[in-house]
């Protein structure tokens, strides 16, 4: 989960200057770095749609009374997040139609918006969930949230997405991460995934990582 969160984090860090950075009408640019944000959406709100039906109903049911105001806060600022969301879509689809200035800067503004309410909400999941979630979560239930992001994105992305994360986490991690994976593509992901995400980031950012 740590490793999701820094990916976002750093994602969001990056995507407004990427945004700034294109000239106005080069729609080439704009459709890639058009697609890698919409990536990173699409990857968080399955994210949080994961913790919507997996996570939050069960800490609220077993842990009620010490997280539940907790969960509660959660809960509405995923509201938030995903209205920044719907609203970027909007803006992303027009910038990548027409790349002007005014319409970059108004997508980058909503994303770092967005980027501003996602660092303090991953700051409280960090915070006052994530060190007490195995008192009251299997290792089995937390797999199939871990897994439910994962499974949901397009099949092609999958490899961008997992070398995405294994860039930021440790071999340990990277085995977790995989452990509850088909033999295939636990024993493929390895190879295919830093692969994909370094070509995949040199589009984007110029380099391979």
């Amino acid at each position: 989960m740590l490793v999701v969160h820094e990916a976002f984090r750093q994602s969001y860090a990056r995507l407004p200057e990427l945004i700034r950075g294109v000239t106005p009408g080069d729609t080439d640019r704009a459709g890639v770095i058009a697609d890698h944000a919409h990536l990173i959406e699409e990857f968080l709100h399955l994210h949080h749609k994961g913790e919507d039906e997996l996570l939050w109903p069960k800490l609220l049911e077993r842990a009620g009374d010490r997280l539940g105001q907790t969960v509660n806060l959660l809960e509405s600022q995923h509201d938030e997040i995903a209205a920044l969301l719907n609203e970027s879509a909007t803006q992303l689809a027009e910038w990548r139609e027409q790349p002007a200035q005014e319409s970059g800067e108004r997508f980058a503004t909503t994303l770092e918006r967005l980027g501003a309410l996602l660092t303090e909400h991953l700051g409280i999941e960090e915070k006052d969930v994530l060190p007490i979630v195995p008192e009251y979560v299997t290792a089995k239930e937390w797999h199939e949230l871990g897994d439910h992001a994962i499974n949901a994105l397009p099949k092609s992305k999958l490899p961008i997405v997992f070398g995405m994360l294994a860039s930021l986490a440790d071999d340990e991690v990277v085995k977790l991460m995989l452990s509850t994976a088909p033999l295939v593509p636990r024993l493929l992901m390895p190879v295919l995934g830093p692969k994909a995400y370094a070509r995949h980031a040199r589009k984007v950012y110029g380099t391979a990582v």
